[in-house]
This record gives structure tokens, C-alpha cells and sequence, in this order.
């Protein structure tokens, strides 16, 4: 969109949003492409009025700004005619600002990777001793600084399966399936620890729960005609290995699960 009298009050406006949410780069980016446009338009009449009234209000305001103020000591006050020294003035400004967020942003992920490190690294020693309760406040606390880390629920399903605690695995392989609903170990955690618990009920709920979020995935069908069968519901676990195998030809056990399934069914009628 070419720039207008229009846009420049618009970019000013949302600048304004911006400083009143104390954001500091934001503010920045839209006070800078207002300028650019000035530059570029030089609004004359009332429109120029206004602009100008409202980049003075942006100026003051932007000077007291945490990640500003120590950048600009002194303020920054408009002078008009002079929109296009401002704008060279505040490109630096917006830079160092940016390169300050990126390192906060950076050092505060190490630190919130750690904080899970350390938490799984005490629970799998809880777990050792014997102390199931003690754990899972850690394997919880490393969950609730998940952000993107998706091997962090198939790792603690897999602590706690080896451990022999598979009831309690079942929320970490349900979280694993659906922040990875491609990774096939999710649905080996599970299958595993169904079998091991005799929870297959608890399996096809997770599954079920799982579907609409991610849709009918082979694998997750694949795991769920398993499961039916499991079950033995022939109908539903026929169902579940048609369309998984209708994603993807190549699964074993979902064509295992079909030609049984349709034996069992062929029985029936016959019977």
C-alpha cells in the first residue's frame, strides 16, 4: 500500500498501542516506517498538523521506554524539517533494541532448557529410588516450561515405562502423540504401556481424543485398529487399518490387524 496522511495516523496510532503494551521494538518499527512515509509524502495542510502533533507525542513517549532510555539519554524531541535526520537517528536505536531482545530471548531459553534438563535429570533419580510421587513433580515442572522441546514427553514416557510405571506414562505418551503425532515412538509408548497396565480402554480414549487435533494420521490409525483389536472390536479395528493403510500402504500391523480382522468378521457370518 503506497504511503497516505492516512497510513502515517495509523502507524503513529498502533505505535501508540504499542508503547501503552511496553513494547519496546514495536513501538520503534512503527515510529520509524510513519517517518519513512513522511519523508516520502511531506503531507502539507492540515494533515501535516496532525502527523506532526501525534510524532511529538510518539517521540516523548518513546524515551521512557526501559530498553530506550538508556539509548537515548537525552530524549529525542521532533523539531520539524527534520523527520529525515529523526529517522536516521532512530534506525541504530531500533537495532541495538532488537539485538538486546535476541539475547534475552536467547539467555532466557538456555535457562528454561536447563530448568527441564535438571528437572528430568532429578526425576529419573527419584525414579530409581523408588520415590514415583517426588518424580512426577519434576517430569511436571520440566513440562510446564515446555515450549518446543517434542522429545521431552516419548523421553519421560520412556523413564517411566522402564521404571514399570506404565498407568502413570500414559499422560506423557498422550502429550508425545499430540505435539508429534508423526513420531511413530509415541504410539509404541503407548501400545507399550497399555499391554503392560492392561489399560487398553485408557489407549483408545487417548487415541480418540487425539483424532480430531490431528486427523486421521496412519500411524495414529494404525495404532488404533491395535488397540480395537485389542479390544475386540473386529468392525472398528477393520475400520482403523483401512484407513491407515489407505495413508500409508507400507504399515505391517495395520495390513496385519486388516486380514485378521476380516477373518474374524467372515467368521461371524458364517457363523
Amino acid at each position: 500500500m503506497p504511503p497516505s496522511a492516512k497510513t502515517i495516523r495509523e502507524d503513529l496510532a498502533r505505535a501508540k498501542a504499542a508503547y501503552a503494551k511496553n513494547d519496546d521494538l514495536r513501538t520503534l518499527q512503527l515510529l520509524l516506517s510513519a517517518l519513512r512515509a513522511f519523508v516520502t509524502l511531506r503531507p502539507t495542510g492540515p494533515d501535516r498538523i496532525t502527523i506532526e502533533g501525534l510524532l511529538r507525542e510518539s517521540l516523548a513517549n518513546l524515551v521512557k521506554l526501559e530498553r530506550v532510555k538508556p539509548l537515548l539519554p537525552h530524549g529525542l524531541p521532533y523539531v520539524k524539517g527534520q523527520e529525515k535526520q529523526l529517522y536516521a537517528a532512530l534506525v541504530p536505536v531500533t537495532r541495538a533494541v532488537e539485538e538486546a531482545i535476541n539475547r534475552e530471548d536467547l539467555e532466557s531459553k538456555r535457562e528454561r532448557k536447563l530448568r527441564i534438563d535438571h528437572a528430568i535429570i532429578k526425576g529419573t533419580r527419584l525414579l530409581s529410588e523408588g520415590n514415583l510421587l517426588e518424580a512426577q513433580r519434576n517430569f511436571r515442572a520440566a513440562v510446564e516450561d515446555y515450549v518446543d522441546e517434542k522429545g521431552l514427553f516419548p523421553l519421560i514416557a520412556s523413564r517411566l515405562i522402564d521404571a514399570g510405571h506404565f498407568k502413570a506414562s500414559l499422560e506423557y505418551t498422550r502429550r508425545a502423540i499430540e505435539e508429534s503425532p508423526d513420531n511413530p515412538r509415541a504410539y509404541d509408548f503407548l501400545l507399550t504401556a497399555a499391554g503392560k497396565a492392561d489399560v487398553w480402554p485408557d489407549a483408545k480414549r487417548i487415541l480418540a481424543d487425539a483424532r480430531p487435533k490431528i486427523g486421521d494420521l496412519p500411524l495414529l490409525c494404525q495404532a488404533l485398529a491395535l488397540v480395537e483389536a485389542r479390544l475386540d472390536d473386529w468392525n472398528a479395528a477393520d475400520a482403523a487399518a483401512a484407513k491407515a493403510l489407505e495413508g500409508d500402504a507400507r504399515l505391517e500391523d495395520a495390513r496385519k490387524v486388516r486380514t485378521l480382522a476380516q477373518k474374524h468378521l467372515s467368521s461371524q457370518q458364517a457363523g
